[in-house]
């Protein structure tokens, strides 16, 4: 799902440390509240946080995306506390917490167009809590905003984003001017970029980066073929009508190569490869499982159905760029099973499929219907 709506829900898991709702102005900076933030700014006096607000799964399963690159496992809290137009790294009565303004990240998220803003931002403050900086009792300081910088430019690379993609959050709330515990834009984006780079130093194709598009395309039926196997007989009808093609122009934004929208790892996500096909739809450990759709590189409908382990599997329709259209059974990414054939002249092959190829299990039709 989108980071925006992942993290616009609250995750409330302190009731075992609050007994009524947190209040800023309640637990200063003394007391451990709000030590390492994004972007430098303070806090609004108004920030309430409500301890018995319901968990939130989604919000999780981000954070812990964001882990998975490292081999580490969640030993934090996330909560969300309106108002607070940050995010946050902080530890409260012994407890590690990752705080966030769902309104801030949605905002950031229009702004700047993209879901890999919100992610950057929270790979940030985790890295935070992984490098000791919420437990050293100094506060936020300039060094410190640098490593985290750092490593959310690493894992970022690690997730699938672009240099740019990564950078997209600093540029966009960094401070022209250093402070006593930020650093300047420039230093920040420096950081950024030198932790992207080591992991491309380290990973240079990354699972995602790596991903060809499919390439197998199912075989049309020739006209007047026989299969060889079967001794089944296919041939064209009269040209009356077409079968339809859904045309779609690639929409805006989606000139770059790699994952472009939502979530191409875990969930649903858009990913734009190098050939300039694309595919939208859901994905498991990296790769297209579940529903999804392809497009050609000019937009135009490939195939919509199901997959597995990045393969068409199990029901969808594949449509040829002729104008021809199979819809039925895949299996290992062609047509395999019960499934119909139109022709793009007109008329029709009901049948079994296999390899691609229809065997002498099946009927041909003209357009009227009539065999």
């Amino acid at each position: 799902m989108p980071v925006k709506a992942a993290l616009s829900l609250p995750i409330l898991l302190l009731s075992t440390a609050f007994g009524s709702p947190l209040l800023a102005q309640s637990v200063g900076a003394r007391a451990g509240a709000f030590i390492c933030n994004y972007t430098g700014r303070g806090t609004s006096p108004e920030v309430v946080c409500a301890p018995k607000t319901p968990s939130n799964g989604h919000a999780e399963k981000v954070v812990d995306r964001i882990l998975r690159p490292i081999g580490l496992m969640r030993n934090f809290k996330v909560i969300e506390c309106s108002h607070t137009d940050n995010c946050f790294a902080t530890v409260l009565k012994g407890q590690r917490f990752i705080v966030y303004d769902g309104a801030f990240m949605q905002k950031i998220e229009e702004e700047t167009e993209t879901d890999w803003s919100a992610i950057s931002i929270m790979a940030h403050e985790i890295g935070h809590h992984l490098q000791g900086h919420t437990i050293d009792g100094h506060g936020g300081q300039p060094i410190k905003e640098i490593e985290a910088d750092k490593f959310s430019g690493f894992v970022l690379h690690q997730l699938g984003a672009s240099l740019e993609e990564s950078l997209v959050a600093v540029r966009a709330l960094g401070n022209e001017r250093a402070t006593s515990t930020h650093p300047a834009r420039p230093a920040r984006i420096d950081a950024i970029r030198k932790g992207w780079m080591e992991a491309e130093a380290m990973y240079p194709k990354t699972r995602m980066a790596g991903k060809s598009a499919v390439a197998t395309a199912p075989r049309p039926v020739p006209s007047g073929t026989a299969d060889r196997r079967s001794e089944t007989t296919v041939t064209r009808s009269p040209a009356v009508s077409r079968a339809p093609v859904t045309p779609k122009a690639t929409p805006a934004g989606l000139s770059r190569v790699g994952c472009v929208s939502g979530d191409c790892t875990d969930g649903k996500g858009i990913f734009v490869y190098p050939t300039r096909e694309r595919y939208a739809g859901e994905f498991e450990e990296g790769d297209k499982h579940g529903e999804g759709t392809e497009y050609y590189a000019d937009g135009k409908l490939k195939y919509k159905g199901n997959f597995r382990d990045n393969l068409r599997s199990d029901y969808g329709a594949y449509y040829y760029q002729n104008g021809d259209k199979y819809v039925g059974w895949f299996q290992k990414n062609v047509s395999n099973g019960k499934g119909t054939y139109f022709f793009a002249e007109g008329g029709r092959f009901v049948g079994v499929f296999r390899n691609g190829q229809p065997t002498r299990d099946g009927k041909m039709y003209n357009e009227e219907g009539a065999e």
